[in-house]
């Protein structure tokens, strides 16, 4: 009997899914091959035909119309941008690059760097023409090395490197949606700290472009006292996480990550950019980055 429902079940199930959980109904039809919905032949379906209908089930997930109830307002949110690197079946944009590092407990973690010394490296994501006036999303990985957030940046421009870490960006000319600044230790005696830092240390602390205003999210990945060390994975912390902040820093906590949430003074079609940047280069300062999650309405 399992050759006859292994398909409609698949099928059925993906329809329960999205009506009973409300974080995942969506206003548009499901529309499946139907050459291979009505696949009734007389064996169990093929593994190409599994693969072909999985693949179409996560491109409807992938595309689906979200409810992200504490994260960001209301409903209708529309996903562009999504990398998970703990999935061992995703890969890194083409311009970035893969590595891969032991965690805790003889664990292997996999992350995505930039290739490019002295530069920013870009990942593009099609909004296909949607319009919206809201951006909502997090990035998430650990640090590399020593970067040092605003600190020895020279360009105060978006279209400069600004910052070591990552930012996201919409449209041509491009326009800031969201910072990510990183920095190395929470107690650095060189001043690379990120802006908000505890100024009763009386450690000098880097300054923010005017262009980025208040849009942003700055994280350290070493422990407070850490020596900054080319060619170090610093995996015990998750960056812009707002988890596990220490009294001596405000920033890990500023702005209330993981999730950022943008209201557009006007709507727009804007395809999406995810960078990451860096003045010198990958084996000296890098962002071990894992997740993008971008949402559009």
């Amino acid at each position: 009997m399992l050759r006859y429902y292994v398909v409609p079940f698949l099928f059925v199930s993906l329809l329960q899914l999205l009506w009973f959980d409300p974080s995942l109904q969506q206003n548009v039809p499901i529309a499946l091959n139907p050459t291979i919905v009505a696949s009734t032949n007389k064996s169990c379906p093929s593994a190409a035909i599994l693969a072909n209908l999985n693949a179409q089930v996560q491109n409807i997930l992938s595309t689906v119309v979200l409810r992200r109830p504490g994260d960001c307002g209301g409903l209708n949110w529309t996903r562009v941008a999504y990398l998970n690197m703990t999935d061992l079946n995703q890969t890194c944009p083409s311009n970035w690059t893969l590595v891969t590092y032991p965690g805790n407990s003889g664990t292997t973690l996999r992350a995505c760097q930039r290739k490019n010394g002295n530069a920013c490296d870009a990942a593009y994501y099609s909004v296909k023409g949607k319009r919206y006036s809201q951006i909502c999303g997090r990035l998430g990985g650990n640090v590399y090395g020593q970067p040092e957030a605003f600190g020895t940046q020279t360009g105060q421009t978006i279209d400069t490197i600004y910052l070591d870490g990552m930012d996201i960006t919409r449209g041509n000319p491009r326009q800031l949606v969201w910072s990510f600044p990183t920095a190395t230790s929470r107690m650095d005696t060189l001043g690379n700290l990120c802006p908000c830092s505890n100024k009763s240390l009386n450690i000098p602390t880097t300054n923010v472009p005017a262009f980025v205003g208040l849009n942003y999210f700055c994280d350290c990945g070493a422990p407070p006292y850490k020596t900054d060390a080319t060619g170090v994975h610093y995996y015990n912390h998750s960056l812009w996480s707002g988890t596990d902040c220490p009294p001596e820093s405000t920033c890990c906590s500023f702005n209330s990550p993981p999730w950022f949430w943008r209201v557009l003074s006007n709507s727009t079609t804007d395809d999406i950019e995810v960078r990451q940047c860096s003045n010198t280069a990958v084996t000296n300062e890098n962002v071990d980055l894992m997740i993008i999650e971008v949402y559009i309405k």
